[in-house]
């Protein structure tokens, strides 16, 4: 009677991992927001370079495995997949059969996951590295749950090895051509070229100030546009000390002085 007892105790006990819910994945608002910067830079240095792969946030993708070989429904922070999502209108869990083993998974460690996170012999990095997951980079913006900001780990022999970083302070990232570097709280995207990807609320920022360059470049286009119909007019009177005045008054403009 004990035996069977322990035996059913072991059959009904919850497994480990435990599979991530929509509940369990969100965090606080800066948790979020790492997330989502770090997605968007993705999806803005993908499409800055042509770059054939796609970036998911918190979708639901099966295929991984937990160690005692029970299937494993997950749902990475951030992920980067090499087949585009076969129906992205709708909220079905993700295979590898459709959109391929992720190239790259980013997890941010929150309060209800950090756990797993961390856990390479039986957690998250476990069942990433079984399913051939290349680079993993595990985030702990405020250092609550490991020592360092960023623990960036490329799989190598099936096991995770550390990713070291460049001179420059940046992860550089053999399966997607990108790089990455930590800016308190955010993990910061480069793309191939080397340029910084803004965040969202930078890229609200550089677009109003572009708007209002081009607004500028608008008044000096019609500014231009007026004295040249007054040039115009005034050399077919032949008034050639009026076309130099205005020419004068031109140049005084340009340089500030009036």
């Amino acid at each position: 009677m004990r035996q069977s007892v322990i035996e059913r105790a072991g059959r009904d006990q919850a497994p480990w991992p435990p599979d991530d819910s929509e509940e369990s994945v969100v965090g606080s608002e800066f948790h979020q927001r790492v997330i989502d910067g770090a997605r968007d830079g993705l999806d803005m240095a993908s499409i800055a370079s042509a770059i054939a792969w796609w970036v998911q946030s918190q979708i639901a993708i099966g295929g991984f495995r937990r160690p005692d070989g029970t299937p494993y429904t997950m749902l990475p922070d951030v992920f980067v997949h090499p087949l585009p999502n076969p129906h992205p209108r709708s909220g079905e869990v993700l295979t590898f059969a459709e959109i391929g083993v992720p190239l790259l998974v980013i997890e941010v460690l929150s309060e209800t996951t950090w756990r797993q996170d961390l856990d390479e012999q039986r957690g998250k990095p476990w069942s990433y590295a079984q399913a051939g997951v290349a680079e993993l980079l595990l985030v702990d913006f405020n250092r609550r749950y490991m020592p360092e900001p960023v623990r960036a780990l490329r799989l190598k022999d099936g096991r995770w090895t550390p990713w070291p970083q460049s001179n420059e302070g940046r992860w550089e990232s053999e399966a997607l051509g990108v790089s990455f570097a930590f800016d308190d709280p955010y993990l910061r995207v480069y793309d191939a070229e080397g340029r910084l990807k803004p965040l969202p609320h930078e890229a609200e920022g550089q677009l109003q100030n572009r708007e209002a360059q081009l607004r500028e470049r608008e008044v000096q286009i019609q500014e231009r546009e007026a004295m040249l119909e007054q040039l115009r007019a005034l050399a077919a009177t032949g008034d050639m000390a009026a076309i130099q005045a205005l020419l004068g008054e031109t140049d005084d403009r340009r340089q500030g002085r009036v």
